[in-house]
């Protein structure tokens, strides 16, 4: 039909994301062998919506997916997932509010993604990639960079308080790209096999968490 499909995971936009992928892409940290990924959302989503709305691995593992297949350049040969309830609520509805997933990946590496529904501290979004050379990694960002010393401690603000704020930056970026996408035809950074194969690895994980198995993609 001639439309372009332009997907926002906006990881692939964000200059602290984009930065760590590249060093990863130029060896700067050798062979890579391993990854902690934690993605925990603020503020909780409604009770209700926990119940009724989404599933956490659809809804929180896409990103950070789409985000280590990019940088790893690789692709997730195995998945086992498992979950847990913070309520009894919603132990009884048989829903996850907290989520680990474990990847391997088809050259060796194995990747870790820790996912909560909800971080009382702020926003949490963590990455870090572990090589033969080196460690990269992508930090949380407070709401602001003050920093209080006195004789009770040393205090920094909570970190940013959600997704909007977090990724401002990479949101304005993935604006100006889907502009040049449209009104120059320059090619979107994310491809259809990269959404098609994100959500083999949700699918895989969901499906992993109700045997209890690894799933083999």
């Amino acid at each position: 039909s001639g439309v372009k499909l332009c997907c926002g995971f906006q990881r692939r936009f964000d200059d602290s994301y984009v930065a760590v992928a590249e060093a990863v892409k130029q060896g700067k940290i050798g062979n890579p062998i391993s990854a902690n990924i934690f993605f925990a959302d603020h503020p909780c989503p409604p009770i209700e919506f926990l119940l009724t709305g989404g599933d956490i691995f659809m809804d929180l593992c896409a990103h950070d997916v789409d985000y280590i297949r990019h940088a790893l350049n690789d692709e997730v040969a195995s998945v086992y997932a498992t979950g847990t309830s913070s309520t009894q609520e919603l132990k009884e509805a048989g829903v996850f509010d907290n989520a680990t997933m474990v990847m391997t990946f088809q050259k060796g590496a194995v990747v870790t993604l820790t996912m909560s529904r909800s971080a009382r501290y702020g926003y949490d979004q963590r990455a870090e990639i572990f090589g033969t050379e080196g460690l990269a990694s992508v930090g949380n960002q407070h709401a602001n960079s003050s920093v209080i010393s006195n004789i009770d401690g040393i205090v920094r603000p909570k970190y940013k308080h959600s997704f909007p704020e977090r990724f401002n930056q990479g949101f304005q970026t993935e604006l100006e790209a889907f502009a040049d996408t449209i009104l120059y035809d320059k090619e979107w950074p994310i491809s259809r096999n990269d959404c098609v194969n994100v959500q083999k690895v949700a699918d895989a994980a969901k499906l992993s968490s109700q045997t209890n198995e690894v799933v083999h993609l």
